[in-house]
């Protein structure tokens, strides 16, 4: 079966919620052990219960050095080797002109955005070039491709990642290692909810932008993101799939 991961293990970070939680269900589902990190534990502790003992949880700040080396490293030495990352945290960060920013809100945006990242993969490769082969999957954005008002820190944190993306691919096609990102359009997730309120004033608002005629679900890029880990996806790296209803064909 071409979307099967058993006896492979992925680290999902950002999996508390949204995208990070649908990606780390559904690569459960295909059997993966997983390592979920995340801010927030309490959620990381329900997904534990559910999915059982091939399950690792890691409560971190992921643009924290100190804090990785003394939380993440010891479960990466514990665990079986990575076989799959998905570098998926990213900052929530406020819709406004840089004028009205701070250095702190920006600086935010790149520490968790592309630092984390960076720290991440730099942790994680070693293994996968020990195996000979590993899949990196980096969560960009639509708006890595194109902008909106009010959004600078994101637009280009998303912007920065997929660059990332092709140059650490580069780096590690030797190595066997397939690094590939993942645009996302607006997805219904409880990030975008809590910007509009309610999914459905979420709907009201975006649908229209979208050819499909319906915002994304968190399922639909984790779907996407199976296809990328398993071997269905052998041949592809230094390259962003886009799966956003047709907003960047426009």
């Amino acid at each position: 079966m071409l979307n099967d991961l058993k006896g492979k293990t992925a680290l999902v970070s950002g999996a508390a919620q949204g995208i990070g939680q649908a990606i780390a269900r559904s690569y459960h589902t295909a059997g993966a052990h997983l390592i979920l990190v995340d801010q927030s534990l309490d959620p990381l502790k329900t997904l534990k219960e559910e999915f059982g003992e091939k399950t690792s949880i890691v409560e971190v700040d992921i643009s924290d050095a100190e804090q990785l080396e003394t939380k993440l490293s010891p479960i990466l030495k514990k665990n079986k080797a990575v076989d799959i990352l998905v570098n998926n945290a990213a900052a929530r960060t406020r819709r406004a002109p840089i004028t009205e920013l701070s250095l702190e809100e920006w600086q935010t945006a790149i520490s968790v955005n592309l630092t984390g990242a960076f720290l991440i993969s730099k942790m994680v490769i070693p293994q996968m070039q020990a195996l000979g082969n590993g899949v990196i999957i980096n969560i960009a954005s639509q708006l890595g491709h194109v902008a909106i008002k009010g959004a600078v820190p994101y637009c280009t944190t998303k912007g920065g990642i997929l660059q990332f993306t092709r140059a650490l691919a580069l780096d590690h096609a030797e190595d066997g290692i397939r690094v590939v990102a993942l645009s996302p359009g607006a997805v219904l997730t409880p990030r975008l909810t809590e910007i509009y309120g309610t999914a459905e004033e979420a709907e009201k608002a975006l649908k229209t932008a979208y050819p499909l005629g319906r915002l994304g679900e968190a399922e639909d890029i984790a779907k996407a993101a199976l296809f990328l880990a398993s071997d269905a996806s052998s041949f592809i790296t230094g390259t962003d799939l886009l799966v956003d209803g047709g907003y960047s064909a426009q």
